[in-house]
């Protein structure tokens, strides 16, 4: 009897079987014969088909998922609309479906007969406009030559790091930088270099008046020590860094940071330093999209590390996290369904009970949320949101999240009450729980707005002046960070406001303006959160989404983003096409 092949050796073949099954399309009578002949791999076909099935890479078709994907072909098709179709995230060709319903013609008939597919399967199945031919971005010989120069950089350093123990692994927990012996802090750092980048964008979109130099100086001072960390996870988010800027700071931070880092590298780390080289590369090369190179990074360094790591180790899960939400920002939900399906799979396959595996989950369920939406089918996404809330133990932070998501779908419903009173709740416990400071600003940013266009100007005003102090507090702490001054209570872009400030803010936050007694209805809410209790009992009913912080504006300036870089929170049309899922490293 064949011995069973342990989950990790699985999850390192991962990649090599994922592209010769799917990519290659391979039978899998092919894939084993080349995965035993050319990399000693052997298991059973039993075994494979497990696999495949638990990676989302099964090609054949199941006639429920054939009638979901006819049922939406109807229904675009009376809006003439191009549609492509998608299962567990895989493009689908429609002329497989074709021979499929040519071989089984009684699926016309539950078709016309106004049969249904299982709740799963429908959920599983997302059509979408076709996205339009990339741009060629990368057409000069001097562009394609500076991008290849910087794949071959960083693939030298990864390498080099590993191999030489500058690097040191956990398999399946985490990575680190050897050189450090007091712990490492740059990811705490770099957090909060985000978050100071996406504070500035988002008061410049709400013509918030902020002293942007206070705000955004200690950040340059923090890259020093990130810079000399030499840790693993920078290199995980410089791809970050790049699209990020590129997405929100294009004309501004951009090319600041670039040149800062170009000239930072070798003081710091020596002019020969690979660090150096790769900063100095990215400086000298002008692109007009940091996209494509951002998706041909990522292709390189999420294969390599997670075979490397592990797909629970935490650098696998930044890595993925940013890639993730890169692609929401770019393509939109649909495009992220299936891999962060295939790779939260993986990652609970370990067996490892990470905290980050948890935002992972909450990361799936707002995808999945957001692809509800962008059907048109809010009450599902609402559903997906609440149904997470209600199925998991949450922290705080995450609560708040869904809350805030939440928000924003009965904005989008055209509830507006619904919707002040569940940015209402975020606010609530976002800024008594030290959530992350992006996910406190935008409930309250967005809470202000809706006051404010309900009329009632007393209380929005009220918050706008918190949040100005909340600014303000920000840069202080951030500069104290630089500094290298840090409490137990502070790091990361959390709350930088104490208890005795948030007592104050109850006495009229938790107060509505209409009573002169303080509203505890929220509290009662809170706690129905159980045995199939909505988990927001006013009304209604989940989705999240990963960092766009300050990306795009719902109606009226309402935003979505909360604490990712492309904030993992849905928001379509009306804000922004993120979903939300607390910064792995902001627990």
């Amino acid at each position: 009897m064949r011995k069973r092949v342990p989950i990790e050796v699985w999850e390192s073949k991962r990649p090599l079987i994922t592209r010769l099954y799917q990519e290659e399309k391979k039978s899998l009578r092919e894939v084993m014969e080349i995965m035993e002949r050319d990399h000693h791999f052997v298991a059973t076909v039993k075994m494979y088909k497990s696999r495949i099935w638990k990676w989302g890479l099964d090609k054949k078709l199941k006639g429920d998922e054939v009638l979901a994907i006819l049922i939406l072909k109807r229904d675009r098709d009376a809006l003439k609309r191009p549609t492509e179709f998608r299962i567990r995230g895989q493009l689908i060709d429609f002329e497989n479906i074709k021979r499929y319903v040519k071989r089984n013609p009684a699926l016309v008939a539950k078709l016309r007969d106004g049969h249904k597919p299982n709740v799963q399967t429908a959920r599983e199945v997302t059509c979408r406009t076709p996205s339009p031919a990339p741009s060629q971005v990368l057409n000069s010989p001097a562009d394609l030559y500076g991008v290849e120069k910087i794949l071959g950089l960083f693939r030298d350093y990864v390498d080099g790091s590993f191999s030489s123990g500058a690097w040191f692994c956990e398999y399946n927990v985490d990575c680190g930088s050897s050189l450090l012996n007091n712990g490492d802090r740059s990811n705490e750092l770099f957090e909060r270099v985000i978050a100071s980048f996406a504070l500035v964008n988002r008061c410049m979109v709400r013509g918030d008046q902020i002293d942007i130099n206070s705000v955004l100086g200690p950040s340059f001072e923090s890259l020093k020590e990130i810079v000399a960390a030499e840790s693993p996870d920078f290199v995980a988010r410089t791809v970050c860094l790049l699209w990020y800027l590129d997405r929100h700071h294009k004309h501004d931070l951009l090319r600041l940071v670039l040149d800062y880092l170009a000239g930072l590298m070798p003081i710091v780390l020596g002019q020969h330093h690979v660090l150096a080289q790769i900063w100095r590369s990215l400086s000298a090369t002008n692109l007009s999209d940091y996209y494509e190179l951002s998706m041909r990074l990522y292709a390189l360094l999420l294969p390599d590390i997670e075979e490397r790591t592990g797909p629970a180790n935490f650098l696998t899960h930044l890595l993925y996290s940013d890639y993730l939400d890169c692609v929401f920002s770019r393509r939109g939900p649909e495009d992220c369904a299936g891999m962060i399906t295939t790779h939260l799979a993986r990652a609970a396959a370990s067996g490892k009970r990470h905290p980050w595996i948890g935002d992972l989950a909450l990361s799936h369920a707002g995808i999945l949320a957001a692809c509800e939406e962008r059907q048109g089918r809010l009450d599902e996404a609402v559903a997906i949101l609440t149904g997470h809330m209600n199925a998991y133990a949450l922290t705080d932070e995450q609560t708040a999240a869904i809350h805030l998501e939440l928000g924003v779908k009965y904005l989008h419903i055209g509830n507006t009450a619904a919707a002040i009173a569940s940015f209402e709740m975020a606010v609530k416990i976002a800024l008594t729980s030290n959530a992350d400071e992006r996910l406190s600003m935008t409930a309250l940013g967005n809470l202000e707005k809706l006051l404010a266009e309900t009329g009632k100007s007393n209380k929005a005003n009220k918050i706008h002046e918190y949040r100005m102090r909340r600014v303000a507090a920000f840069a202080e702490k951030s500069a104290s960070l630089a500094k290298g001054f840090e409490t137990e209570d502070d790091a990361n872009g959390e709350s930088d406001f104490g208890d005795t400030e948030r007592e104050e803010l109850a006495l009229w936050l938790w107060m509505d303006e209409d009573f002169e007694e303080p509203q505890l209805d929220w509290l009662i809410s809170a706690n129905c959160m159980h045995e199939n209790e909505g988990a927001f009992a006013p009304v209604y009913p989940n989705t999240v989404s990963w960092i766009g912080v300050a990306a795009h504006e719902a109606p009226g300036g309402v935003s979505n983003n909360s604490g990712r870089t492309e904030t993992q929170v849905d928001v379509a049309e009306i804000g922004t096409d993120f979903t939300y899922s607390p910064r792995p490293g902001i627990q």
